[in-house]
This record gives C-alpha cells, structure tokens and sequence, in this order.
C-alpha cells in the first residue's frame, strides 16, 4: 500500500505526511534514475502518483511517464496512461501535442479496446484545440462500416466534443 488513509479526525497526521513525500522522492528516484523502467513499473508508479493525487496533495511530474504509457499495446498500462493524463494534465502542458497524438495514433488503430480508450479520453477532457486536431476522425470512426457496433454504441456522446 502507498499510504494508510487513517489520519485521525482533523486532517492529515505528520506520519502521512512522511509516508507520502518518502513515496515521491522514491517515484521521482526511479523516474530520473539510469535503469530504464518498464511498462509494468510505469504503470505501478503513474498508478501511485495518481493515488497521492487523489489524496489531496500536490504531484508535479509523472507526466511524461504516463505520456509514454499511452503508446504502449497493453491495455492496462495504456488504461492508466489514459487515466492519468485525464485527471492531472491540462492542456495548456507542453506535453499535450503528444497527448493528441497519442489519441490519433489509437482512433487510427485496428484494436477497439484502444478505439475506446481514446474516444473516452476525447470525451473526458476534449478541448478546442483536440476538437480541431482530431475533430474530423470521430464523425468517420461512428459512421463507418468498419468500426464494431459496441465502438460506436458506448461511444457516441464522444461525437460532441466540448
């Protein structure tokens, strides 16, 4: 477990406190660090950083490492990617470019599961500036002959991008 959630009444105790930025530097160490991680530990620690997150405390890297998740094939890795950067990027990051392409990289894909996943983000988080870049390619996804009918039946509030 990253952190125990029992902080007592009125707020945060220090012990959790400790916990949590000990976790932090220990994610930041592994993400600088010259072992190269894999998808799996990727995952577990953009999983991590996106929990303390969650907690209420302030995360200001793991982006590119959640970015990096989203060009992987396995579902969960990209699944957590996805998830990440719908909750903690904003588009205004200089990693957003990649972000988009990452999702036209995956409505471009033959695999539905990875149509899905970017549809969702697209209706999670769409922006004028997505609705420019990639606008045009969900109208074709929902309507071509091609695409699975469970692709464009779960996926069609999609089609009005914010």
């Amino acid at each position: 477990a990253v952190v125990s959630t029992q902080s007592g009444h009125y707020g945060r105790g220090e012990q959790e406190k400790k916990r949590i930025n000990k976790e932090l530097a220990n994610i930041r160490s592994k993400f600088k660090g010259d072992k190269q991680l894999d998808g799996y530990q990727k995952k577990k620690y953009v999983c991590k950083l996106l929990f303390i997150f969650l907690l209420g405390n302030d995360v200001d890297f793991g982006h590119m490492e959640a970015v990096d998740l989203l060009a992987s094939n396995k579902y969960t890795e990209k699944q957590i990617g996805y998830l990440f950067i719908s909750v903690m990027m904003h588009h205004s990051n200089d990693l957003y470019k990649l972000v988009i392409q990452a999702i036209k990289n995956d409505l471009s894909s033959k695999d539905p599961v990875h149509i899905c996943l970017a549809l969702t983000c697209i209706a999670n988080i769409g922006t004028p500036e997505m609705a420019e870049e990639i606008g045009d390619e969900v109208p074709k996804i929902l309507t071509s002959p091609d695409t699975l009918h469970g692709v464009k039946k779960k996926k069609v509030p999609t089609a009005t991008l914010r």
